[in-house]
């Protein structure tokens, strides 16, 4: 059993762990809907489907945007909430730090 040196900056919060995955999160919410709407736009060609098939094309690269842009938001608004956490915990600092008080006075103060 061997201790472990107390960490100085404490357990890392959840809003480090999240900021570290908001860059792949962003990637992958960018790339993978137009990986996936092109592969479906493959199968809408000229004479396979009855009617014109551009409409269906502009359909898919629609959800395409409606979802990049969904996730973008969602990225910056975690972004945003990650560093609104990170300012609010901040360094510690202590309240007064002149030395205008004496110790002991707090135990002389009656209790209520």
């Amino acid at each position: 059993m061997s201790a472990r040196p107390p960490d100085p900056l404490g357990t890392p919060g959840l809003e480090r762990v999240l900021t570290r995955w908001l860059l792949p999160a962003y990637a992958i919410g960018v790339t993978l809907p137009w990986v996936v709407g092109a592969w479906i736009k493959t199968g809408y060609q000229p004479g396979l489907v009855p009617g014109d098939p551009q409409p269906t094309r502009d359909l898919i690269d629609i959800v395409c945007m409606g979802v990049t842009l969904f996730d973008a938001t969602l990225v910056f608004t975690v972004a945003i909430g990650c560093l609104v956490v990170t300012v609010m915990k901040g360094p510690m600092h202590r309240g007064d730090s002149s030395h205008a008080t004496q110790h002991g006075q707090d135990d002389e103060r009656p209790r209520l």
